[in-house]
């Protein structure tokens, strides 16, 4: 098997497993912003400032997001080192 067809396969494996793992918390987040509004859902029924808003969705995103891409770069850097 080709060097390129591993990595293409080892990228696929590495997404159902990332969705396996985030993808219905992020189904649900995302579900929760639509029904109540992101403001709500980031700060809760108290409510917060919006610069603490916007850490709040950026601590989410990076947490949800972050090990996906993080695979991803391993994978890449990895592929690319192999002869």
């Amino acid at each position: 098997m080709g060097k390129y067809v591993k990595i293409a396969l080892l990228a696929v494996g590495i997404f159902v497993v990332w969705g396996l793992f985030f993808g219905v918390w992020l189904i649900g987040y995302v579900d929760s912003i639509q029904r109540f509004g992101l403001e709500r859902t980031a700060c809760g029924t108290d409510g917060c400032t919006e610069p603490i808003m916007w850490l709040n969705v950026s601590w989410v995103m990076v947490m949800f997001v972050g090990p996906f891409i993080g695979a991803l770069i391993w994978l890449i850097v990895l592929g690319f080192r192999r002869k």
